[in-house]
């Protein structure tokens, strides 16, 4: 499937060819966008901006939890050539409003709760609640500047707007396209400048790298707003006239499990906890069971037995997609080799919001056990080592997904991207010497052993989830000991029949250090009693525990 190097000509003219076809569903509702209703609602969005006197490249904040409303609000920022801005609803009230100050938007659109960030009269931009932007009529206009829009939009299509009236003005590829802010899992968040022609490459990978069909179907769970759900759910799904159904929010598993038997999606996006828990739940202890261990060492038995637990994987998911691919976090090394076992189709890539986010990837059929696939298309990837297939160092890479830099921020610029181009992905890793990439911890995480040994605290840390009772770790140094701040939910306490006070500690320790290494041992395990605090896309803020 080819694409042009205009990705607003392309968005054009699936709108034009796909009119009829559905377009976006809020899973749960009984309302469908075809893909005419949402170019329909994305031109009078048009007249706003024109009313307002929004230009090409003005700043566009767009602030809501995920639904076809934040879709159609995203593909009219684009297709005007502003500069869209997402940002997380998960932010705490502060940090909304310094990042709404912050990157000089003129418009936003988000829910009703936004307009509480300023005093009365203070607010910087016009605000546009994200329901009233898509039910309104213009008898329910709050205001002038929703009625001339109106206005406008009837004037300029008096018999109604058809397939025939889509046309966008192509962007300049090096222009800015999105400003991204990072989560902030080790300090305060930065704007990731990206422009047409990164995304436009990210999406050129992806007709590579995913599967493609007439009349898809995809169930949306990760945030748009974020690159990962931004680039390859959300407008790669765009892209291929797929069908989206929105998650709202998440739903309880039960609800989740008739949404994928209902929907049936050709590919799956997620982050691995969503697979470490199914594994982890349903999985692992009947594996453990001693008659299933034993039927395990008969090949036969064996072979029936990853293959039932692979149909029934499978059927959880809908039982109709390609693969699932997972991204965001490295995959724990015991549900990997789990999935393994029993062939099921999954792939971790290797991505960061500076890039779009693509940086590695591979195909299930090829990734091999441990990486995070090769170099992606328009990518170079290489590791800052003298043995970088055996000694870790800084992963670092170039191509035409590289950001532009970060916004108003030409330290922290010059910081991650040097002189010839590379950026510095703070990550630490090796490459075999086919190219495939295997990460080993994030660079400012790295701890050093008393006999000058690199501890990379990750690798702990996936053992502690591995073999132990525990939902969350953070392994720290002092006084040249490593210790694990650990904590286990109560949902997960009630299901293994336990409390708090009943887990010896000690005992773990000792079980968790038999499968680390010498230099990685645990001194202590140090237990926590409420969850570790947060970035908006869950990533613990590792920076704050010591």
């Amino acid at each position: 499937m080819g694409y042009n190097k205009s990705l607003i000509k392309r968005i054009e003219n699936v709108f034009r060819k796909s009119w009829e076809q559905p377009a976006l569903t809020d899973w749960g509702s009984n309302i469908t966008y075809k893909y005419g209703d949402v170019a329909t609602r994305m031109c009078f969005i048009h007249s706003l901006f024109d009313v307002l006197g929004i230009k090409p490249g003005d700043k566009i904040a767009i602030c809501d939890k995920n639904c076809s409303n934040w879709a159609i609000s995203m593909l009219a920022i684009i297709t005007y050539r502003a500069v869209a801005v997402p940002l997380l609803p998960d932010y705490s009230k502060q940090q909304l409003k310094m990042l709404c100050e912050h990157c000089d938007a003129k418009f936003m659109i988000g829910n009703r709760q936004l307009s509480t960030l300023w005093e009365e009269g203070e607010c910087p931009m016009y605000l546009l609640d994200t329901e009233d932007l898509l039910t309104m009529t213009p008898n329910t206009a709050t205001d002038k500047v929703e009625e001339e829009a109106f206005h406008r939009f009837r004037t300029n299509h008096p018999n109604g707007y058809t397939r025939e009236d889509v046309c966008y003005e192509a962007e300049d590829p090096d222009a800015l396209m999105l400003l991204s802010y990072t989560s902030g899992s080790t300090g305060n968040p930065k704007g990731v400048m990206l422009s047409y022609k990164s995304l436009w490459s990210n999406q050129m990978f992806a007709s590579d790298a995913l599967p493609y069909k007439p009349g898809m179907q995809l169930l949306l769970i990760l945030p748009m707003a974020h690159m990962f759900g931004f680039s390859f759910d959300f407008l790669y799904g765009i892209m291929l006239s797929a069908h989206l159904y929105v998650l709202t929010k998440i739903p309880a598993p039960g609800v989740l499990i008739k949404a994928f038997a209902f929907i049936k999606p050709d590919y799956f996006l997620c982050v691995p906890l969503v697979m470490e828990k199914i594994i982890q739940a349903k999985v692992l202890p009947v594996l453990n069971k001693p008659s299933i261990r034993f039927m395990m060492k008969a090949p036969g038995f064996r072979q029936f037995i990853c293959r039932k637990f692979r149909n029934q994987l499978s059927v959880a998911l809908g039982g109709n997609f390609h693969s699932v691919i997972m991204g965001g976090a490295p995959l724990n090394k015991e549900v990997e080799k789990v999935l393994r076992m029993v062939k099921f189709p999954f792939t971790v890539g290797y991505g960061m919001t500076e890039c779009g986010p693509i940086i590695t990837y591979a195909d299930w059929r090829e990734l091999r056990a441990g990486s995070c696939g090769k170099a992606a298309l328009n990518m170079e990837v290489k590791i800052l080592s003298d043995d970088p297939q055996h000694e870790p160092g800084e992963i670092v890479t170039k191509g035409i997904n590289t950001m532009m830099g970060y916004y108003k921020n030409p330290e922290a610029t010059q910081e991650a991207i040097d002189k010839d181009g590379w950026l510095h992905t703070g990550d630490l890793g090796v490459i075999d010497k086919d190219g495939f990439v295997y990460i080993r911890g994030r660079k400012k995480n790295m701890l050093l052993g008393a006999n000058g040994q690199n501890i990379y605290p990750e690798e702990a840390e996936d053992q502690v989830i591995s073999y132990s009772i525990f939902d969350e770790c953070v392994v720290v140094q002092r006084d040249e000991k490593l210790v694990a701040l650990v904590y286990v939910s109560d949902l997960t306490l009630k299901a293994a029949e336990t409390n708090r006070e009943s887990l010896d500690l000690e005992a773990i320790r000792q079980e968790i250090n038999q499968h680390l290494p010498k230099y990685c041992q645990l001194a202590k395990l140090e237990q926590r009693y409420e969850e570790f605090e947060k970035t908006p896309k869950k990533s613990i803020r590792r920076f704050l525990y010591h």
